[in-house]
């Protein structure tokens, strides 16, 4: 039986059990000879990684195929009206990564940054969409997190005959490793639950000339705003030597080109689309590092997502570190945060949380951890490790 792809419900527990490299060599295996036509793969254009002088950012955590509720914050954060249209001029949103898997809507949500991009470009805007884990993992081949929803909405008129296309080389390919493979009605159901319509589809989508994929290596993995970091799970002490267009360089090419047999900066633990020390480690013990980190990209924060928990933008290190990952998608809990960083008149940053449509200035240090989160429990009632959190601080 072909290990060839995630398939609904239950099947997709087959990817999940898969070694990644063995189920990347297979998936590109099939790319390259069913889904594209399209002769030498060719490079993205790289990505600018610094601005400076910007007076609003509006920082997103991760999405993971949420729509309904990004619109909706989206909304909220006054970058966009009713129909989805860009209406914040000057303001730059940055995206932290993170987009597909686990939901069922990344193609819409896709469709509308790229919409965005264009439209806050036209008024003098920005939309800055972050490489994160979750596109790494689709880009390489690992699809432990697809949600079915994603391969549906990937359907067309088309999908039956491109499968039964496909099948076809499949087949061909067993009977010329063994001449006396049978192809009976048995292996055909079984191969058709493990490709299921709109996988081939979704392979084609994310490959690096793909719909998806060619977005995707646009874009960088670190930027700089202002006196500010932005990338999606954080700088470990393994990188910290690395230049941001080191780090965004590299991790193009390893989507773009593939890896070999020992892991790349793209998929690493310590690397800045896995690393989450910087959101979970003991702020004793990590603060040294932070403030490596702050020097050397001469910075004032870091801000990232890839780790949820409170339902809202953390502040960590005295604020050193915003974590804005607040669970947006349905898998998570539905929590709609935004972070966002305005300059006041004396061109000081304003850092305020933007939780449900109500603002909270976010402290920028441990004595105002407290009254912040209790402020914000207000908004999220129903958070049981949120209460914790409150739990631990009055104790303290």
């Amino acid at each position: 039986m072909s290990q060839l792809a995630a398939s609904p419900s239950n099947n997709l527990n087959k990817l999940r059990c898969a070694r990644p490299l063995l189920l990347r060599a297979l998936l590109l295996r099939a790319f390259l000879a069913c889904c594209f036509a399209l002769g030498m793969l060719t490079e993205a254009t790289s990505a600018e990684g610094q601005w400076q002088g910007v007076e609003r950012i509006v920082a997103i955590g991760d999405v993971h195929g949420e729509y309904t509720n990004f619109l909706a914050l989206l909304r909220e954060a006054e970058l966009v009206n009713r129909r989805g249209n860009w209406i914040a001029g000057t303001t730059h949103l940055v995206q932290l990564g993170d987009i597909p898997d686990r939901g069922p809507d990344t193609d819409k949500v896709i469709k509308l940054l790229k919409q965005l991009e264009i439209q806050a470009e036209k008024a003098g805007g920005k939309v800055h969409v972050l490489i994160g884990n979750h596109e790494a993992m689709n880009m390489l081949g690992d699809l432990r997190y697809v949600d079915p929803g994603e391969l549906a909405a990937l359907r067309t008129r088309d999908s039956r005959r491109l499968r039964d296309a496909f099948y076809e080389q499949e087949v061909a390919r067993r009977v010329a490793a063994d001449p006396e493979f049978v192809a009976d009605e048995i292996f055909r159901k079984q191969w058709e639950k493990e490709v299921p319509l709109g996988l081939i589809e979704h392979r084609r989508a994310w490959g690096p000339t793909g719909d998806f994929g060619a977005w995707v290596l646009q874009h960088n993995a670190v930027i700089r705003i202002n006196r500010n970091l932005f990338l999606h799970a954080g700088i470990s002490p393994q990188i910290v030597g690395m230049s941001a267009t080191q780090i965004n360089e590299q991790i193009r090419q390893e989507l773009r080109n593939g890896l070999g047999t020992e892991p790349g900066l793209s998929e690493r633990e310590d690397g800045p689309l896995w690393y989450r020390g910087l959101a979970t480690n003991d702020e004793t013990i990590e603060l040294a590092h932070v403030d490596r980190v702050l020097a050397a990209y001469d910075v004032d924060r870091i801000i990232i997502g890839h780790t949820p928990g409170l339902a809202t933008v953390v502040p960590r290190f005295a604020g050193k570190v915003l974590v804005v990952d607040a669970g947006l998608s349905a898998y998570y809990g539905r929590h709609r945060a935004a972070l966002l960083l305005e300059k006041d008149q004396l061109e000081t940053d304003q850092v305020t949380t933007l939780q449900r449509g109500s603002r909270v200035s976010v402290p920028q240090s441990t004595e105002g951890l407290l009254a912040y989160f209790q402020q914000i429990a207000e908004l999220e009632p129903e958070v049981p490790a949120l209460q914790e959190r409150i739990n631990s601080l009055q104790s303290q």
